[in-house]
């Protein structure tokens, strides 16, 4: 299964239904890329694992507890200094893109409150973990991208924050039949392509169930499939959006 906008959406529902309202208290960096959050709430404590690892980002629950290094890493420290003790205000996902919102609050140094921002970005070779204040600017991140490495969006101190678009593509939430039937199984291509490659959230893997489902061949092209044909995919892929919506999924290893 890909770890696309469908598989986080309910990672964030479940994520939010132990820790939301749990207070961080520890902040570990064990790795260059990976961040340790330990969490209590409702008398227990929660291993937080975030991984911004090129080749395999994840966010998961975990029993393990990793050696950190002796010196803690720059951005390590930045968290230690603003988010020890912080509360877990909501867990959630912009959309159904590839990124996970952590929104916290705590007290700064005048012991008035403020929120902060910790935003988890999980797109392979440009996952990252960003640190954004109250006004969504970037206090810090665990990888620093510059103008020289990226032209659409630098990652560094003091820029504003906003979730990257990296193509146009509709809103799987909202999109409608005839959108759906009339223009993006109207393209010249195959059928699972023309789906994952429209909707935000929608890997390969899922745009090839929706075509099974609908007893279609996904590799075929759109241009060979009749209204009926085209009304099944939207069936299939409209209930399957709705079970996303509601939260009715079952975990599978």
């Amino acid at each position: 299964m890909a770890f696309d906008g469908i598989t986080i959406s309910n990672l964030v529902y479940e994520l939010n239904e132990c820790l939301t309202g749990g207070g961080i208290q520890k902040i570990a960096q064990p790795e260059k890329d990976a961040l340790l959050l330990t969490i209590k709430n409702n008398k227990k404590a929660y291993r937080l694992v975030l991984s911004a690892g090129a080749s395999l980002p994840l966010v998961y629950l975990t029993e393990e507890n990793k050696v950190s290094p002796i010196t803690a890493p720059n951005f390590c420290m930045v968290l230690r200094k603003h988010l020890n003790g912080a509360r877990i205000l909501s867990i959630s996902q912009p959309g159904l893109e590839r990124v996970i919102e952590i929104k916290l609050q705590n007290l700064n140094e005048l012991g008035d409150e403020t929120v902060k921002y910790l935003m988890v970005e999980l797109m392979g070779k440009h996952s990252n973990i960003i640190f954004l204040n109250e006004d969504k600017q970037i206090i810090d991140s665990i990888k620093h991208v510059s103008a020289l490495v990226s032209s659409v969006r630098e990652v560094l101190p003091g820029k504003p924050y906003f979730v990257p678009n990296t193509r146009e593509k509709q809103d799987t939430f909202s999109v409608t039949e005839f959108t759906f039937c009339q223009e993006i199984l109207e393209k010249p291509m195959p059928v699972i392509r023309a789906i994952y490659s429209s909707l935000t959230g929608i890997s390969s893997s899922v745009a090839a169930e929706i075509a099974y489902r609908a007893g279609i061949d996904g590799d075929s092209s759109c241009k060979s499939l009749s209204q009926e044909e085209k009304k099944a995919i939207y069936q299939e892929f409209h209930a399957l959006i709705t079970n996303v919506k509601t939260h009715k999924f079952s975990p599978n290893i």
